[in-house]
């Protein structure tokens, strides 16, 4: 090798020696600059990867359970669409070749019902199970509408309107919150109708109106012509005819388009023949 290339090739290689100084001359000084920061910065590290952990468990966790009370509620659906033996049409062999071509269900769900209220009562036991593990999810607050229906069907109006105002207590959806109030009412008006003492019949219908003059008090909310013509039906039943006709005539005019309108028409008609 010439001199001349070897001092090019010497000159390169000792000029590396300085970067590799300075490289490291950096580093020993962020190391020295980061050392009195050294705990706290593993604390922090340390809380931050706690945090992440558990928020992570707490997510899993929560679907694990979100999943279970899905599962719970999904059962009670399904259960509310079993048949009641004999309720349709078909002759006796037609039905049993229907049950014979039926394949079981894997989650035990019944292939049919005696009475609708042996079927109430599976839906309920269901649904009380979802609101024993899971009320506090979702999916439990989802089932206390089914729950008011179920208890409905089983003449528990008491029950039913305690679970319908349970879950408009809650909040959430402002037309499923609207269709919980009527649910209220409708429980209320169901019960009072079946008192025999005319007192405490008295007394229901008068909680009733009030359940529904509740439903809906915005004047151009949704559902705000329902609202009123059911109040209108139990002003009638109170003895209240003249109120009933100004509240039927008060949906016309404010609510012109109403698809009830023909029915208060009648309604109309039956009262001034009165």
């Amino acid at each position: 090798m010439s001199p001349k290339n070897k001092g090019k090739f010497g000159k390169a290689k000792v000029s590396s020696v300085p970067e590799t100084d300075e490289f490291l001359s950096t580093m020993d000084r962020i190391g020295r600059a980061l050392k009195p920061h050294a705990m706290p910065l593993a604390v922090t590290c340390g809380v931050v990867a706690l945090v992440v952990v558990a928020y992570t468990s707490w997510n899993w966790w929560h679907q694990r359970k979100l999943s279970a009370a899905t599962e719970i509620y999904a059962r009670a659906l399904v259960l509310t669409h079993v048949p009641i033996r004999g309720a349709d049409d078909a002759a006796p062999d037609q039905d049993a070749a229907k049950k014979a071509q039926r394949p079981p269900d894997p989650r035990g769900i019944p292939t049919e019902f005696a009475t609708t209220a042996d079927r109430a009562r599976a839906v309920l036991s269901a649904l009380e199970e979802l609101a024993d593990e899971y009320g506090d999810t979702d999916v439990g607050r989802q089932g206390l509408l089914l729950q008011g229906e179920t208890l409905y069907q089983l003449g528990r109006y008491g029950d039913a309107a305690a679970r319908y105002r349970e879950y408009a207590d809650g909040g959430g959806n402002d037309l499923t919150v609207l269709s919980a109030r009527e649910g209220v009412a409708y429980s209320l008006e169901a019960k009072a109708l079946a008192e025999k003492d005319a007192k405490a019949r008295q007394t229901g219908l008068e909680q009733a109106l009030k359940a529904f003059q509740a439903m809906q008090p915005q004047g151009d909310g949704p559902r705000r012509d329902e609202a009123l013509y059911h109040q209108a039906r139990v002003e009638k039943e109170l003895g209240q005819v003249d109120q009933a006709r100004k509240t039927l005539e008060q949906i016309l005019t404010q609510h012109q388009d109403t698809p009830l309108k023909r029915d208060i028409e009648m309604r109309l008609s039956a009262l001034s023949a009165k």
